[in-house]
């Protein structure tokens, strides 16, 4: 018996699609395998509980929703009649059991919220609808706030914004958040089992009981987690899956494939998918990194400067806060001219806690002494605009013009941030920077195409001002992997 074969046809019954072929051998299987019923009871709790996220009224309405009230294809045989109504016959049994442990623990809190920001909303065991105390609410009858410190006994969380993120912790010690627009379901009855059904959710987990580990369900895989760090990015039609510490199995639900996701990895899985390990560099410090440098008042050069997860194109990006405490810079060892036109351009992502509002800052500045920890004067920012898709790579350029006050001092340059959304605690990730400066002397100055030597003609016409790239690729570490 196959378990990816088994678990297909439970849910194609669950939902009410399920051929009659398939029908007899999933009663054969529940005959003859004490296995088979132990994941058919797993697969119709869940399903309960999903199906109670969509039902408002009351824990009465779950009954009615799990498992019988699908639509089931309608046959003429009487065989698949009978088995259909002793299959529903066990469901009941089982919801029994269901509903007699939600009655009993309805009062059991699993989860406290360490921390919320943004629109969300919180549909708990009851179907009672609670809103994030920064939500824009509707007044109803149900209307409720969650706060900080609350504590929760399961239910689903919905990050509805691109700078909502909700964290909780377990009482075992475990902690996970979700960020942007993300929707998790998760419950603890003697086992953590949660369904992220889009967005994006972190986890540090405690290691869990023997033969009890945190399940995570998403639209094509099955997560199994012992205890570890990691980040997981659900889709319609993809898992992407990255461990920081210990070891993740993932399952593919479309085939039963199955893979060990260890430290420092990352696979991304769709239903036709290799499901190949790819490996990611640890995080890289400031200090291990070329060039740039953290000017911020902490000046901490063990912090986190670079990582490889959330690339562009398999590369590393720089790590950019709102924080006072990481502030990345480059001495470019250029010496301004007036007229100079200093041209950038990057692409950038919001990662959590990134606000609509909020902006990358370049700013373009000297100081009084020609050396980075001197007195800085700004005389250029340059502001990327505000995101327009929260989940992916975004485009930004600009560019300006030196005067004769900035001429003949040393050129550096700060990747800063521009709070537009009130929370100092934004990160996003920057990657495949490029400056590039074209010399535009100013009118009546002398170039030093106006001098030749006697005998030789001045060249018609005069070359057109050529660009020079100063930061790119892997020119001073614009692409953040130089070694």
């Amino acid at each position: 018996m196959s378990n990816s074969n088994l678990e297909q046809r439970i849910a194609a019954w669950l939902e009410g699609r399920i051929s009659e072929a398939d029908s007899e051998t999933l009663q054969q299987e529940l005959r003859d395998s004490v296995e088979a019923r132990t994941t058919f009871k797993r697969f119709a709790q869940l399903d309960a509980v999903l199906r109670e996220v969509a039902d408002t009224e009351s824990i009465g309405m779950i009954s009615q929703a799990s498992g019988s009230s699908a639509p089931i294809q309608k046959t003429t045989t009487i065989h698949y009649i009978k088995g259909a109504l002793a299959i529903a016959a066990g469901i009941a049994v089982m919801l029994t059991v269901n509903l007699y442990y939600q009655y009993v623990n309805a009062n059991r809190n699993i989860a406290r919220i360490t921390g919320l920001n943004g629109t969300l909303s919180w549909i708990g065991d009851g179907g009672q609808i609670v809103q994030g105390d920064t939500s824009q609410q509707t007044s109803t009858r149900w209307s409720n706030t969650l706060s900080e410190g609350a504590e929760l006994p399961g239910g689903t969380i919905e990050g509805m914004a691109p700078d909502s993120w909700f964290k909780l912790k377990f009482h075992d010690g475990s902690t996970g958040m979700i960020s942007g627009d993300s929707i998790l379901t998760f419950s603890d009855q003697g086992q953590k089992e949660l369904r992220l059904r889009q967005g994006r959710f972190s986890a540090d987990v405690m290691p869990q009981l023997e033969g009890k580990p945190m399940l995570i369900h998403t639209s094509v895989a099955v997560l199994k987690v012992i205890g570890t760090q990691f980040d997981v990015e659900a889709g319609p039609e993809s898992t992407m899956l990255y461990v920081r510490e210990g070891i993740v199995q993932m399952l593919r639900v479309h085939d039963g494939k199955m893979v060990d996701v260890p430290a420092n990895h990352r696979v991304v899985t769709t239903a036709n998918s290799d499901m190949l390990l790819q490996f990611v560099a640890p995080e890289r410090m400031w200090i291990q990194t070329p060039v740039w440098e953290n000017i911020s008042s902490s000046g901490d050069q063990n912090s986190i400067a670079t990582q490889e997860i959330h690339d562009h194109d398999g590369t590393r990006n720089l790590l950019v806060s709102e924080e006072a405490a990481r502030l990345p810079a480059q001495d470019t060892e250029y010496t301004i001219r007036s007229g100079d036109l200093f041209e950038f351009r990057f692409v950038w992502m919001a990662g959590m806690w990134w606000t609509p509002q909020d902006q990358i800052a370049l700013k373009l500045f000297t100081t009084d002494n020609d050396l980075i920890s001197g007195t800085p004067t700004t005389f250029a920012t340059i502001l990327s605009g505000t995101l327009i898709d929260a989940r992916a790579y975004e485009s930004a350029s600009g560019s300006a013009t030196a005067t004769a006050t900035e001429a003949r001092k040393r050129l550096f340059i700060a990747i800063d941030t521009e709070d537009g959304g009130g929370e100092l605690n934004g990160i996003a990730h920057l990657d495949n920077f490029q400056l590039q400066v074209t010399h535009f002397p100013e009118p009546g100055l002398p170039r030093l195409d106006d001098f030749r030597l006697q005998g030789t003609p001045f060249p018609d016409p005069l070359p057109p001002p050529a660009a020079e790239i100063i930061i790119g690729g892997n020119i001073r570490n614009g692409n953040f992997n130089e070694n």
